[in-house]
């Protein structure tokens, strides 16, 4: 909490949020809204305080909850007072309801990042996120468990290890299950790329029927649709690309343009697959797509077309 907002204020805010969800949230909303919950803990604290109240009122009943709203009319901070006592007692007579420390034990959040945008997160239960450019993902968290989708793009997590509570990530071809580890999740339309920096991470495939394995440091697992491959891999590189480098060992071209998109408006085209399945190994600056592309011909035998955002790569 900042020295300007006094603590009503700040619930007054966290309200505000809250109601802009029940309406929808747009994308540049959503984006303020997840840097507001981030910026401090009073912030998260105010929102997830405001989120427990309009669940028990809820329980009270629109009726009971429209009549609180009609006798209080005169002050704002009455409203409040009214409020908070009628939740003590129903808090009192729901005696099945829990109402702890533990705020994350059910927590949900939709976080997005757009083009060339990275951004970081606390999460409630400790661990920590990271969104890579072009990221789309989703956390669910329970008692039991703590669930992440991972739609699109690339994240780093940092998980706060809780042997009862795992932590899933699930793509559209991975199950990834860990207890307290630094990895990267890379989910592409083609493949998903599993990268630990340290600890121990279970991955399964849910397309081929194949056993799960696990990584341990310094370890990569690519899914894609020729199964599941192990790779090694230097664990000091699982986060290159948050300072802007891309490290590629072995990847086809077509997935290290798919990495470029992330950071510039630019349609990559093959003339035919063999030449979007060239591999390619080497580590480039996320931000100088002009140099990759000057330098492109000199590694691998392609010839480059450029038009404005349209890039055509063909066999030379």
């Amino acid at each position: 909490m900042t020295s300007q907002q006094t603590p009503l204020q700040l619930q007054q805010q966290a309200n505000q949020w809250l109601e802009l969800q029940r309406t929808g949230l747009n994308a540049k909303q959503q984006q303020a809204f997840l840097r507001w919950l981030n910026e401090s803990s009073d912030h998260y604290d105010a929102y997830q305080q405001s989120q427990q109240v309009d669940q028990l009122l809820a329980q009270l009943g629109e009726g009971k909850t429209a009549a609180i709203n009609k006798a209080v009319t005169l002050s704002p901070i009455r409203k409040v007072l009214a409020i908070a006592a009628s939740v003590t007692i129903l808090m009192v007579s729901l005696t099945s309801y829990y109402f702890g420390g533990n705020t994350d034990s059910n927590f949900t959040a939709n976080y997005q990042s757009a083009r060339d945008e990275q951004i970081d997160f606390n999460l409630p239960d400790g661990s920590k996120l990271s969104l890579d450019a072009q990221t789309q993902l989703a956390l669910a968290f329970d008692a039991k468990q703590r669930v992440s989708h991972l739609s699109q793009g690339r994240a780093l997590f940092d998980v706060a290890k809780n042997p009862q509570r795992p932590f899933i990530i699930n793509t559209n071809r991975a199950d990834i299950t860990v207890l307290g580890t630094r990895f990267s999740v890379d989910s592409k339309v083609d493949s998903t790329r599993v990268s630990v920096e340290h600890g121990r991470v279970k991955v399964q495939s849910t397309r081929y029927g194949e056993p799960a394995v696990e990584l341990v440091q310094g370890q990569q697992a690519v899914l894609s649709e020729h199964g599941v491959e192990v790779l090694n891999m230097n664990p000091q590189l699982v986060d290159a690309w948050r300072s802007g480098r891309l490290v590629f060992n072995n990847v086809p071209l077509n997935e290290v343009c798919a990495e470029f998109s992330r950071y510039h408006d630019a349609n990559f085209k093959f003339s035919e697959y063999s030449v979007s399945n060239m591999m390619l190994s080497g580590t480039f600056n996320a931000s100088e797509l002009d140099n990759f592309l000057n330098l492109l011909p000199h590694v691998l035998p392609v010839n480059i077309k450029s038009n404005n955002n349209q890039v055509v790569i063909s066999k030379s």
